[in-house]
């Protein structure tokens, strides 16, 4: 219990070093007659008479200090885009690190990234990122974002990106090229006003961050200043202003898409549906699909399943139900779409209207999962297909600058026929919200209750809490979080690794700021974790120690040392064990994570025993060319029946995975995993074709094969897939 008292004594310390906010700057864009050509030069003319983006400062690794290379940028618009265009010096052009690859994936490359708050309301920003290859990344920066579940290690398994990661799940057209030359590399951009969303007003007054990213040097500069003594991200970036016409909303999209697939001799089967997206106003989008495709073509990475206490959680990959996902994050992890099996069909309706923001999702499912709380009858949903109604509504409303309340209500109904569709249901309402004050903290919380039937049984309301409170200052980061989750509480419609807890917990941690390029932070930390189930007994307290170090070039050190008590089938277990993990991009080809963790571990049987596990992890990319990318994953777990003792099981999970950029739009990509535990491998190869979101074509292969008792492979299925989808904008 000390140490959280002493994460709630941070709350009240003075924070040396919290400096005076950075004044952030104020941009008028004009208005062009002739809208440039995107070819990556900026010899066209327009830009002289383009609003200017200079005076860009570090934050990394020396915050305030001036950049040790030189960025210009340019702004203006049109009655269609919006256009930026970038100079990025380099004294070392050779240097710079720059790939040919798919969308998206250009994640340890020098870049350009643009944030715009397109409601000014300091919350959430769209974000398009572009490498000196052109290469588009676009996604979703969400202010201060609780991923869902987080409560004391009860809840979902959902994970940010990293410190001031994004989602890079919504995609949308715009224009990029980008050109390297002898004094660097440039950049030209031209977002359509009709993949965004605004207000409607004459007058529009965005806020406006933009970043460059020098990896070899682990330098990040801001065009708006960018401090460590100011909590959040958004309310630290500039503003840009511009009037005029400019299309808006209303925009008609359609993506008709075809299917086909065939497993082993079986013929193929072709398949149709259709993707629709209205914009009912600039500022509100209805999305429609009917016969949805949610093939997967990129694969769920492999995880070690073998004495696992709870559920694996499986991140969604389907696009329909990614775009708009962060409207429905709470700190319950009440929406996960993986729950949507085998939709037929699907609806969605996202957007903000003034300070209030609406999000509805409605599916329905030909193989849902089922309502699980206790009593309900077992079985009840094991027989035959299910079919499941979801219907999801989210309602969130701004108050001040960095404050919201929200409300949410899910609804699962299911039942073995279209007739019997509302004979079993579950239904969640919640009430959530974060309130910033006094700078440095913040406060959230949300209540919710369930109801459920299954069959004849039902539930009562059922009421589940989370109260967090967090400090966080250039120095000092601390938390206190409170967990109430009874085990008839249930959300059919989300995830919980586990429930029946009761769960406190407080951290506590202290960044020391050397700045320098070998060494830029160093934070240790201090975590207490104290969980009661509802009959009042002690299930989980732990203390935990971690060291976390970031400097040179991309790297860091994170180390972490856990004791405590485990109960278990009615057992207590006390153990102690330990994580190391170090990673580091020393030069342009090549990215390395190395990882161990060692020490006291539960056996989970009806028998259960305490012995020993190990393990460790060891990832690799290579990159020898700039369009060629090796890379090569290994985990590791085994357990022994005592230290030094017989060993129980080991696990090896290999993946190997090659991937060729042919073209910008055109990949090539073999992934083989292979799990020694279950003397199984998986072969996939796959040629995608994407010219811009929605506009694709894929053709697969994926054959999985088992080792028998003499050793050989042999095959147990393979299956073939086409898909094409082409993407119109009206």
């Amino acid at each position: 219990m000390r140490l959280a008292l002493l994460a709630a004594a941070a709350f009240g310390a003075a924070v040396a070093g919290a400096g005076v906010r950075p004044e952030a700057p104020e941009l008028r864009v004009p208005r062009i007659e002739k809208a440039p050509e995107i070819d990556g030069l900026l010899d066209n003319p327009v830009w002289r008479g383009a609003a200017v983006l200079e005076g860009f400062t570090q934050y990394e690794p020396q915050e305030a200090a001036p950049p040790s290379e030189r960025t210009v940028g340019y702004i203006a618009f049109d009655e269609d885009n919006l256009y930026f265009a970038f100079r990025c010096y380099d004294s070392d052009p050779k240097a710079v690190r720059a790939s040919l690859t798919q969308r998206d994936q250009s994640r340890n490359d020098d870049t350009i990234r643009v944030y715009l708050d397109t409601f000014n309301d300091k919350k959430r920003a769209l974000v398009f990122e572009v490498n000196p290859c052109g290469i588009q990344n676009d996604g979703v920066f969400t202010e201060g974002r609780r991923m869902g579940g987080r409560g004391g290690g009860m809840g979902g398994g959902g994970g940010g990106g990293g410190f001031d990661g994004y989602d890079k799940n919504w995609d949308t057209y715009f224009l990029a090229e980008a050109r390297l030359d002898a004094e660097g590399y440039t950049i030209e951009m031209a977002i359509p006003f009709k993949s965004l969303r605004f207000p409607i007003s004459s007058e529009q007054v965005w806020g406006l961050q933009v970043q460059r990213t020098i990896r070899r040097k682990n330098e990040e500069i801001y065009w708006s200043p960018r401090s460590r003594s100011v909590n959040g991200f958004l309310v630290q970036a500039g503003t840009m202003t511009f009037r005029g016409d400019i299309k808006t909303g209303r925009n008609l999209e359609l993506m008709p898409v075809t299917t086909a697939s065939k497993a082993d001799a079986d013929p193929f089967r072709p398949q149709a549906g259709v993707n629709l997206k209205y914009g009912l106003t600039s500022n509100l989008t209805a999305d429609m699909t009917v016969n949805p495709d949610y093939s997967q073509i990129e694969s769920d990475i492999p995880q070690i399943a073998v004495n696992q206490r709870y559920d694996l959680y499986y991140p969604e990959k389907r696009p329909f139900f990614l775009e708009g996902k962060d409207f429905f994050d709470t700190p319950f992890e009440l929406v996960y779409t993986r729950k949507i099996a085998d939709p037929q069909w699907g609806l969605k309706l996202t957007g903000k209207s003034g300070k209030t923001t609406l999000g509805f999702l409605s599916a329905m499912d030909q193989d849902s999962n089922g309502i699980d709380f206790p009593g309900a009858p077992a079985g009840a949903f094991s027989l035959d297909r299910n079919r499941g109604w979801t219907n999801i509504f989210r309602l969130r409303r701004d108050l001040m600058t960095e404050s919201h309340l929200g409300l949410i209500l899910t609804d699962r109904e299911m039942g073995r026929s279209a007739g019997a569709l509302f004979d079993n249901w579950n239904r969640v309402a919640g009430l959530d919200g974060s309130f910033k004050f006094a700078d440095y903290y913040r406060l959230s919380f949300q209540v919710a209750g369930s109801s459920s039937r299954v069959g004849d049984v039902r539930t009562g309301i059922v009421p589940a809490m989370n109260f967090n409170l967090a400090h966080q200052s250039r120095h000092v980061q601390a938390s206190l979080e409170w967990v109430s989750l009874p085990p008839d509480f249930e959300a059919a419609t989300g995830f919980f690794m586990r429930r029946d807890v009761k769960a406190l917990s407080g951290r506590f941690g202290y960044s020391i700021l050397p700045m320098t390029d070998f060494l830029v932070s160093a934070t240790p930390s201090l975590t207490y974790r104290r969980i009661y189930d509802f009959a009042d007994t002690l299930t989980d307290e732990e203390y935990s120690f971690t060291l976390f170090l970031s400097g040179w070039r991309q790297s860091h050190v994170f180390l972490n040392y856990s004791t405590g008590l485990e109960r278990y089938e009615g057992v207590d277990f006390r153990g102690s064990d330990a994580w190391l993990s170090f990673g580091s991009e020393p030069f342009s080809w090549l990215n390395l994570n190395l990882s161990t963790q060692f020490g006291d571990g539960i056996y989970y049987s009806d028998k259960p025993f305490q012995g020993w596990r190990s393990g460790y992890g060891f990832r690799l990319t290579l990159r020898p060319l700039t369009n060629l990318r090796f890379y090569t994953g290994v985990q590791n777990n085994a357990f022994f029946e005592k230290r030094g003792g017989e060993r129980i099981y080991k696990i090896n999970l290999i993946t190997e995975r090659i991937t060729v950029q042919l073209s910008k739009p055109l990949t090539l990509r073999l992934v083989a995993d292979y799990n020694d535990y279950d003397k199984a491998a998986y072969l996939s190869l796959l040629v995608a074709y994407e010219l811009r979101p929605g506009t694709v074509f894929y053709l697969g292969i994926d054959d999985s094969r088992a080792r028998d008792e003499n050793g050989v492979f042999r095959g147990r299925g393979r299956y073939y897939f086409l898909k094409f989808s082409y993407w119109w904008r009206v």
